[in-house]
């Protein structure tokens, strides 16, 4: 027994360190893992599943339809009847009639008086009642059923459409996301690194200065760039820890998660140049928001159809069938005692004759809709060309910026590597090694710049071009 706790204990431990273990993605992992655990995409999916059960809600609109029913009534008072005239007295000729049989046979006629004007009140029925029954309806033609079902359809596709846009969407969010969190993980290690080599260039600074050959200001100006780097290292952190946590949160990973980036800036730049993104050609029927108000459009004419269908007539056919009881005691149960059956079928048609020009209406206000759904399609075709130019563009110039910041930044680190130099050689001041310095490092950051502007650029143009 204690072999066995122990092994489910180490089972237990196994598990808690693997869930809490650290998780590594690359940037195609973290995007499968956000369409499978991102918010948006979720909802997505749940609203395609609504729009799916909305047809199956819609299609059982025309099977047959079968309620039970069963009642019970107690009269504290049964009703009562009422009839003019005095009902329960003798006719006038029988009064007549009887008079003269009364005098022929001197046996006398104690007959009521007949009361024209009295009111005759009565009462029928037991006081309590049970009755069970049954009753089935088919719908057996109503144009606006089928058109409904057609639009219950159309807007399930729609819904279907929307997880695609969605999970791209999501996809191009967690692209620019990753990319961020590279970039800010770069600028951290880029200047630790320039940290370093001031920090040997300070301690080299300090040992001269101890034997004379450097002045105290030297020595200041160092240690003041030092704070500043410091300052932006800190920065620079707390940047790249908000990124981090931008970045679960748009895959959908808990923020208290461990998470670790496979990929680096350059394999991710290298992929992006040297993707044909500018060779693909623009199709307006692949593109996401047209295809999702496509089918809104195709629901509008829906719309249209539907409420012309409104004026073809409905027919609908139905049974019923009761047993009623009628007894001056509860003894509803004693089956030895009768139920009384009532059964009946027919067919209802339904034909809409005039109704004020209200269809007519409805048939104007559902054209306005289809006219707007147009609209908007036309509006969305003409700003996703223009998204794929200006993303082209986008992408076309970020890519010369880095280029051209790359050479940049060569340009600047062989500047402060001979500068360097220069001031161990006691031929340059600190003041220009400090200078040289900060060049190197506005240009690292510039190329850093221009490396998260072209990746997400190629993402921006991947997403016009619905290539994700």
């Amino acid at each position: 027994m204690k072999t066995k706790l122990t092994f489910c204990l180490l089972l237990t431990l196994i598990f808690i360190s693997g869930v809490s273990a650290q998780t590594t993605m690359s940037l195609a992992e973290a995007q499968k893992y956000a369409v499978d655990h991102a918010f948006a995409v979720k909802n997505a999916r749940l609203d395609a599943a609504m729009a799916e059960r909305e047809v199956k809600e819609t299609l059982t609109i025309g099977l047959p339809q079968i309620n039970g029913s069963l009642e019970y009534n107690n009269f504290i008072d049964i009703p009562t009847q009422v009839a003019q005239g005095d009902v329960f007295g003798f006719p006038t000729y029988l009064t007549q009639f009887l008079g003269g049989v009364s005098q022929e046979t001197g046996v006398p006629l104690n007959a009521p008086e007949t009361d024209p004007n009295a009111i005759s009140e009565f009462q029928f029925g037991a006081d309590q009642t049970a009755t069970a029954g049954i009753s089935a309806s088919q719908l057996l033609f109503d144009g606006s059923y089928f058109v409904g079902v057609q639009a219950s359809k159309a807007y399930a596709a729609a819904m279907q459409e929307n997880i695609t846009r969605s999970e791209s969407s999501t996809k191009a969010a967690v692209a620019q996301a990753y990319h961020s969190v590279l970039i800010a993980q770069e600028n951290v290690k880029v200047l630790n690194k320039s940290i370093e080599i001031l920090r040997r260039s300070l301690v080299e600074t300090e040992a001269m200065y101890d034997e004379g050959f450097m002045e105290e200001m030297d020595v200041d100006q160092l240690t003041l760039s030092m704070r500043d780097l410091e300052s932006r290292i800190q920065y620079a952190s707390q940047q790249a820890n908000l990124a981090m946590s931008m970045l679960k949160f748009q895959i959908g990973l808990p923020l208290n998660a461990e998470l670790e980036l496979s990929d680096s800036v350059e394999s991710l730049a290298s992929v992006t140049v040297g993707a044909s993104l500018l060779s693909m050609p623009f199709n307006l029927q692949q593109n996401y928001d047209f295809r999702v108000q496509s089918k809104y459009v195709d629901l509008a004419e829906l719309g249209v159809k539907n409420q012309k269908a409104k004026a073809l007539p409905s027919i609908g056919a139905f049974y019923n069938y009761q047993r009623n009881a009628q007894r001056f005691g509860f003894d509803f149960f004693d089956f030895n005692k009768k139920w009384y059956p009532t059964q009946l079928w027919g067919v209802q048609m339904s034909i809409p004759i005039f109704g004020s020009t209200m269809g007519y209406q409805r048939i104007q206000k559902a054209k306005i809709d289809l006219e707007r759904a147009e609209a908007a399609l036309e509006q969305i075709a003409t700003g996703a060309e223009l998204e794929y130019a200006s993303a082209k563009l986008e992408y076309e110039n970020a890519s010369r910026q880095r280029e051209l910041q790359s050479e940049s930044l060569a340009l600047a680190e062989k500047i402060f590597n001979k500068t360097q130099i220069k001031y161990n050689e006691g031929l340059a001041s600190s003041f220009d090694l400090s200078q040289t310095q900060n060049q190197l490092l506005l240009a690292q950051g510039n190329y850093i710049n221009s490396t998260l502007q072209l990746l997400n650029a190629g993402a921006r143009l991947k997403l016009a071009l619905s290539n994700f």
